[in-house]
């Protein structure tokens, strides 16, 4: 009998660490944890903030949040009481759920707003700890609030079936918030087919399936791997959960598991790549059908090596908070068109135009302008003014730029707020990116704008991480530069360091590098 045949005939697992809970019991406790937030006074048009790790709790905390028909908002755990504070405010959440290891800086969020909302609490068990190297200390909840667990054992019945209350779930959804103060997305209540066209696409496309193995690599208070990970459980799908990304750890689980799906971000395959080929080949990899990759630009280096690695199991989607998934490329479609994030899918569309709405010819750079999937809802943003409609009836942008090519295939260039302009002249930032990371020490890079010290009133800064025990310098990076690019894009300041400060989707918080770079 095969693997696939064994999975679809036992109950399919959740597994984080050395824990397994089994499906049937995640949907149990999560009802039980619904009939909780019921009787707190949770339902429909409440919201409730989420600050955990990767964890099982995770997954059955946002069903069960689903399941009274309330909207989850999870919160970034790198963040600080000013940020928190700032999501806690403006979502108005009446709950907070929240591991032990994130009470202080909750209560210190609550307190700074003048809030007394509730939080209730989540004990951090030794396995998890363990995995993500943290202190045993947190083992022990506070005993300030009511521990999940207590809530789950006072609600000895589920919750009953609401109608619709998964459709009220989705409503609000916020921005990372790398280029600015994450912003509250507000999705129309989508209808039946909405959904099911939603999770058919996705579970499609992503290669998800009843029986199937998936490993969640990334944070679940991002998006994207929540959205799979709780689709995933939905189907019955076998799911791994890691505590915290690791390049080697990600490669072991991969083998061990014969993980068929996992959703990852540039950075991680960069940072594959950075382990030693004898590493690398210790790990069968080989049980991957869909590896796919999204959230950041993917220099153009690290994917070709992914494809030599992961072959057509690599698959890459461009999308955004407000219309989601808009293209799609396969590692096949990708050889013949390198550098591009793909074409439209499921009706959703792309146009370059200029400031004005006026679209741009193939291969000209411009403004990127998405239309969603035809069975995408419409949106506001919560308590901002978003009524002025854009200069592409139809499309909105969210600031990033680009070209199309003659066969209607995307290519990303940057955020337009990160365009360098020196002496007149528009640099972008992704194309010596890409340069950089094409050298082989390289595993990680970011370009950004600092004020001139000439006339030309800026010029251009990188930022590079260097792969474990590789030889670096400014001269080197320069010297490989030239004859590459034009002189004016070649970098004037460079800085060698041992981390970027990406977010756990791989995005660039650039503004510090700039403030850095002062």
């Amino acid at each position: 009998m095969d693997d696939a045949s064994v999975n679809r005939s036992a109950d399919p697992t959740i597994t984080c660490g050395t824990r397994v809970r089994n499906h049937q019991e995640a949907h149990h406790r999560a009802g039980r944890l619904a009939a909780a937030l019921a009787a707190a006074g949770i339902g429909r048009g409440n919201r409730v903030a989420v600050m955990l790790r990767n964890d099982i709790e995770f997954l059955e905390v946002s069903l069960a949040i689903a399941a009274s028909g309330a909207n989850p908002v999870p919160i970034n755990t790198r963040w600080q009481a000013p940020e928190v504070e700032h999501v806690l405010v403006d979502s108005a959440a009446g709950l907070v759920i929240a591991h032990t290891e994130f009470i202080d800086v909750i209560t210190t969020a609550l307190a700074r707003a003048g809030l007394d909302t509730r939080i209730v609490e989540v004990a951090m068990p030794t396995e998890l700890l363990d995995e993500a190297g943290l202190d045993r200390a947190l083992a022990h909840p506070t005993q300030r609030h009511t521990t999940l667990e207590q809530w789950i054992r006072d609600h000895p019945e589920p919750l009953g079936h609401l109608e619709g209350a998964v459709a009220d779930s989705m409503g609000l959804i916020y921005t990372s918030g790398t280029t600015g103060t994450p912003k509250g997305v507000l999705r129309e209540r989508m209808t039946p087919h909405q959904l099911l066209s939603i999770a058919g696409g996705a579970a499609n496309r992503m290669g998800l399936a009843p029986g199937g193995r998936m490993l969640v690599a990334g944070p679940l208070y991002h998006t994207s791997p929540n959205a799979v990970a709780v689709l995933a459980l939905r189907m019955g799908t076998n799911i791994t959960i890691m505590p915290r990304w690791d390049a080697e750890r990600f490669l072991q689980l991969v083998d061990e598991h014969r993980i068929t799906q996992a959703k990852i971000v540039p950075t991680m395959l960069s940072r594959l790549q950075s382990l030693p080929i004898e590493i690398r080949s210790r790990y069968n990899v080989s049980s991957l059908t869909h590896l796919i990759h999204s959230a950041a630009p993917c220099p153009p280096a690290v994917k070709r090596t992914a494809i030599d690695w992961f072959g057509d199991a690599l698959i890459e989607y461009y999308g955004c908070t407000e219309a989601g998934t808009i293209t799609w490329i396969t590692a096949a479609e990708w050889l013949e068109h390198p550098g591009s994030v793909g074409r439209g899918a499921d009706g959703s569309a792309v146009i370059i135009a200029d400031e004005n709405g006026t679209p741009c010819p193939p291969g000209e750079i411009g403004h990127v302008f998405v239309r969603g999937a035809e069975y995408w809802p419409s949106f506001t943003y919560l308590n901002r003014n978003s009524t002025t409609p854009g200069p592409v009836p139809g499309f909105i942008t969210v600031g990033d730029t680009g070209y199309l090519d003659s066969d209607g295939y995307l290519y990303l260039t940057g955020r337009s707020s990160e365009v360098i302009i020196s002496g007149g002249v528009n640099i972008y930032p992704a194309e010596i990116e890409n340069a950089i990371m094409a050298l082989e020490t390289v595993e990680d890079v970011a370009v950004s704008a600092i004020p001139s010290a000439t006339d030309l009133g800026e010029t251009v800064a990188a930022h590079i991480v260097p792969r474990p025990d590789a030889d670096l310098s400014a001269e080197l990076i320069r010297a490989n530069l030239e004859g590459q690019l034009a002189h004016y894009k070649i970098p004037t300041h460079i800085t060698i360091t041992t981390r970027l400060p990406r977010d756990d989707s791989g995005k660039v918080y650039k503004r510090q590098l700039r403030d850095q770079s002062r």
